[in-house]
């Protein structure tokens, strides 16, 4: 009989498996409770209440965790943070390569001055080779060549107009007919004799040239003066395209100016 007890408790404590849950609440149960000599009256509804306190503070612990997560007060838990930017004594890959970084400010540097330098070389050369800008007349002279109306087919006159707004120390003035069958010079005239000189006439490279000056020391005043030189030609009307003249001057403030002009 006692034999078959001794088994049956053998067996029974082999087939027991402790609540280990149910244990752990009971020591986390018995830490918050204080420590007092009275036996604790056991009722029916303790376990339920042991339950509930471990899942509150399970909660209590999960919402400590996440708002420590949020606030950063915890390790990070996500994707590896960025590598910090490069401090004071910090060497980067960039700052590694002191050539790489001179080379490139260099270029930067002078990428805006060289397109500056080309812009101000073209302008310069379209102004430079500008037929306006080799003709132009200073502010103070103005100056014109016609054919006079009077002109026919056998006789013309060229026809030159010059306006000063300065007095005029140096004056020479030249009229060149380009020579064909038939030119040949019958005169000259001026509306300012008492300045300038008489017109000498002379052949140069094609051309008959006159060519007036003003007479020693004498100053042109500031004002407006015509010049005009005649000649023969052939029978038929006579075309001035080829005709050219010019003005060179100098101011009594040593002001110099020239200009060249045709008839067409």
């Amino acid at each position: 009989m006692n034999d078959d007890i001794n088994d049956r408790l053998r067996v029974t404590a082999e087939e027991y498996e402790p609540d280990r849950d149910r244990m752990w609440a009971r020591v986390a149960d018995g830490m918050r409770e204080p420590r007092v000599q009275t036996e604790p009256v056991r009722t029916g509804w303790r376990i339920p209440q042991l339950g509930l306190a471990t899942g509150a503070a399970l909660a209590l612990i999960g919402a400590i965790v996440f708002f420590g997560q949020f606030l950063g007060l915890g390790p990070v838990i996500g994707p590896d943070p960025e590598p910090p930017p490069a401090g004071p004594g910090t060497r980067s890959e960039e700052a590694t390569d002191p050539a790489t970084s001179a080379d490139a400010t260099t270029g930067a540097a002078e990428t805006p001055t060289s397109e500056a330098e080309e812009s101000e070389e073209t302008e310069a050369t379209e102004e430079g080779s500008s037929p306006e800008t080799e003709d132009a007349a200073p502010e103070w002279l103005w100056t014109d060549g016609s054919v006079d109306a009077a002109s026919g087919e056998f006789w013309s006159q060229a026809n030159l107009t010059v306006k000063n707004e300065q007095p005029l120390a140096s004056v020479t003035i030249e009229l060149r007919v380009a020579q064909g069958d038939g030119i040949e010079h019958t005169g000259s005239w001026t509306t300012a004799d008492s300045y300038f000189t008489a017109a000498a006439v002379t052949e140069e490279d094609g051309f008959l040239v006159y060519r007036w000056t003003l007479q020693d020391g004498k100053v042109l005043p500031a004002g407006e003066y015509q010049l005009a030189g005649q000649f023969n030609h052939g029978s038929g009307p006579r075309s001035a395209d080829e005709d050219r003249y010019s003005f060179t001057a100098e101011t009594e403030a040593g002001e110099t100016g020239e200009v060249a002009g045709d008839f067409e």
